[in-house]
């Protein structure tokens, strides 16, 4: 059966480590795009994270952010979203808050960081890598006190994305947050947890899409490289691992590609095995 959707991940997979958006993706997913097929987006960024280039690029019909908590279309309708319990939520920011971290609360489609720690020095102190620092500080919206934006948007969080200095609180928390009702942890960054809730994946998300769109399973393709892309992996008819995908997505994956994000993976896949796949009228 032709792939009728694909679901791209961002980081490590659309986009080259450096954070450029390479020329033969953008030409593939238009080929796809033109060809019939949908493409999405399903990223752990909100929206406005996201790549000027890809929100302005008509070809993506659909976006799934924040790892799943809310979809959007390309008209900026909302589709669907899942928040995190407020109790839920609350117990998570209040371990994280005694901790050495960076605390960033996603609502409304925004992430949210103190305004004190968007600053070139923190994000050094904190270790987040070279390639995300400067989608922290352009995207980001900075509020003085990280504490009172959470108690006023406690129930409207979609997940939060947390940097921590000392290996061991991370641990702590992953292990905390693991056997915690409510919520699902994940990680996409060698120092960083993703915290959203139980009923939110990229996976989830993907299944409503298709359900929307009336889709099997058979007809779709995700293609990610970190453990958060396992969900939507999984349930894609084919589940696709680029070559510089963690040990256990290529272990999920239908196929592993050979090639990685700085060799244009998606491009190759796509070439390969989505035009390829279509019936040309």
């Amino acid at each position: 059966m032709a792939i009728r959707l694909v679901a791209l991940d961002v980081d490590g997979t659309l986009l080259h480590s450096d954070g450029q958006l390479p020329e033969n993706n953008i030409y593939a997913v238009r080929e796809a795009a033109a060809q019939g097929v949908y493409m999405a987006i399903n990223s752990g960024r909100t929206f406005t994270e996201l790549p000027q280039q890809v929100r302005d690029d008509s070809s993506y019909a659909y976006y799934i952010y924040s790892n799943g908590a809310a979809i959007a279309d390309a008209q900026g309708n909302l589709l669907y979203t899942q928040y995190i319990r407020q109790k839920a939520a609350e117990n998570v920011f209040s371990l994280l808050f005694h901790c050495d971290t960076i605390i960033e609360v996603y609502a409304h489609g925004v992430p949210h960081t103190q305004k004190d720690q968007l600053t070139p020095a923190a994000l050094d102190a904190y270790s987040v890598q070279n390639s995300y620092r400067p989608v922290v500080l352009e995207t980001r919206r900075g509020v003085e006190q990280i504490d009172r934006f959470f108690a006023q948007n406690a129930g409207e969080v979609e997940m939060f994305n947390v940097f921590f200095k000392y290996p061991a609180q991370r641990l702590l928390c992953f292990e905390v947050f693991s056997g915690m009702p409510g919520i699902k942890v994940t990680t996409s960054m060698p120092n960083n947890l993703e915290i959203f809730s139980d009923r939110a994946d990229k996976g989830s998300a993907l299944r409503f899409l298709a359900n929307y769109l009336g889709l099997d399973r058979s007809e779709l393709m995700a293609v990610g490289d970190s453990r958060n892309d396992l969900p939507m992996v999984r349930f894609a008819g084919t589940g696709v691992a680029v070559g510089n995908a963690c040990d256990a997505l290529k272990t999920a994956a239908d196929l592993v590609l050979p090639v990685t994000n700085d060799a244009d993976a998606v491009a190759s896949v796509i070439e390969t095995s989505v035009l390829t796949s279509r019936v040309f009228a």
